[in-house]
């Protein structure tokens, strides 16, 4: 039996703006700090043998946090693990988009596997390549306990495949928060869920 622990970013400067971050990067603000650290704290007896995150500077901030707590030696990274890439839109203001996009953000709200943003990706997409990486990391490292840093969107739409819905039922699974914690018991094909979307390392701040 391997677990594989999986949780998002803490928060960054571009989330409290509203702008769209994708596969460019802010950096983490001080709250986003201080959730890094309270996550890394709250997994310390959880046997965490190796820890991989995105290569995008807010993952790799909170997951060095993660490393330092536990003593491991090492962290890393692959572009596998990015955010959504939004193309065009990103570094720009949400609700600006919405403005400009409105039949694009028509279908999105409604819809959003079916949207490929301008010059970006798709769900499928992004949750093809994570999926992907994912599996690797689980035949590298059976039988042990690894965390994954990653991001809002891909990390919901890799825990939407592990319940076993499609793309396009992803709203069935719950938005995970800065430092969301997911952990997954995986045996051969068989996913067995212990946690979803919690927060409760949160507690003492404002959850966002």
């Amino acid at each position: 039996m391997t677990r594989i622990i999986l949780t998002r970013h803490g928060q960054t400067l571009w989330n409290t703006e509203g702008r769209v971050q994708g596969t460019l990067d802010s950096p983490l603000t001080e709250k986003g700090i201080l959730q890094a650290r309270s996550l890394a704290f709250r997994l310390r007896d959880e046997g965490i043998e190796h820890i991989y995150s995105s290569d995008s500077l807010r993952a790799v901030g909170t997951a060095e946090e993660i490393r330092r707590e536990l003593g491991l030696e090492r962290l890393s990274t692959d572009s596998a693990l990015r955010e959504f890439g939004f193309g065009e839109w990103e570094g720009r203001i949400w609700q600006e988009l919405r403005v400009e996009y409105p039949e694009i953000f028509k279908i999105w709200d409604s819809e959003p596997h079916l949207v490929t943003t301008p010059g970006g990706e798709n769900m499928e997409i992004v949750q093809k390549r994570a999926w992907k990486f994912l599996q690797h990391i689980i035949k590298a490292h059976q039988g042990q306990t690894v965390c994954l840093v990653t991001h809002g969107l891909t990390l919901k739409l890799l825990v939407t495949k592990a319940l076993g819905f499609e793309v396009h039922e992803w709203a069935k699974t719950p938005w995970q928060h800065n430092t969301a914690l997911n952990i997954l018991e995986v045996e051969g094909q068989q996913w067995v869920p212990k946690l979803i979307g919690d927060c409760q390392h949160l507690d003492d701040l404002e959850l966002n």
